[in-house]
């Protein structure tokens, strides 16, 4: 008798949870929409429930919202507080803004290219892009390392925008062949790494 209650309880849990799940699937595509259309009031009061309780890609849609002022009042705090939290659960979008703010505006950046890392290990191509950039150039925290500089801005360029591709290009100028060769293997080899946190990273 007990084992049978216990099996309905759990049934019933697998149920509720299941509908939970569906029902957060079909606001966050409803706020998608919206946003498309930029009706950002019906998106900002499908995202706000969606982010409180946690959901990772409704924080990162709100936090670009409040990033840009779309809808609401311009509020870079609230909207890095909001990645922050998505970043917590290994969402690349998310890390990505966290580490560029990090990086670009020189405040910790050792933390910073941990989120960054994290994010292009995902496979996010702005963040592979920066990445690529910060071991060109070498910085605090991150030696110059050409061929990995060439390993990231490869995988920043490939399938994407010609702007990225021209990045790989100007960098290529300044390496000689076997540290292009080298890169162009690492790239190869590549493979993502979905849900890591930048908790999970080294900086370099």
């Amino acid at each position: 008798m007990t084992c049978l209650y216990l099996r309905r309880l759990l049934i019933c849990a697998f149920t509720i949870l299941a509908c939970a799940q569906l029902c957060a699937a079909a606001d966050l595509t409803s706020a998608k929409a919206a946003l498309k259309r930029k009706d950002y009031a019906a998106a900002f009061k499908e995202l706000s429930p969606l982010s409180k309780q946690g959901n990772p890609d409704a924080q990162v849609l709100l936090g670009r919202m409040y990033l840009l002022g779309n809808g609401v009042l311009k509020d870079p705090d609230e909207a890095y507080k909001l990645f922050r939290a998505a970043s917590a659960q290994g969402n690349a979008d998310a890390e990505f803004f966290v580490g560029a703010r990090s990086v670009l505006r020189h405040e910790d950046i050792p933390t910073g290219l941990k989120y960054l890392r994290a994010s292009a290990e995902q496979g996010n191509k702005d963040a592979q892009l920066l990445l690529g950039k910060a071991y060109l150039d070498g910085n605090e925290g991150l030696p110059r390392d050409p061929v990995k500089a060439d390993m990231w801005l490869r995988l920043a360029a490939k399938d994407n925008l010609p702007f990225y591709e021209l990045q790989l290009e100007s960098a290529e100028q300044e390496m000689n062949a076997g540290q292009i060769a080298k890169g162009k293997a690492l790239a190869a080899a590549w493979r993502p790494k979905h849900g890591l946190k930048p908790g999970d990273m080294a900086a370099n």
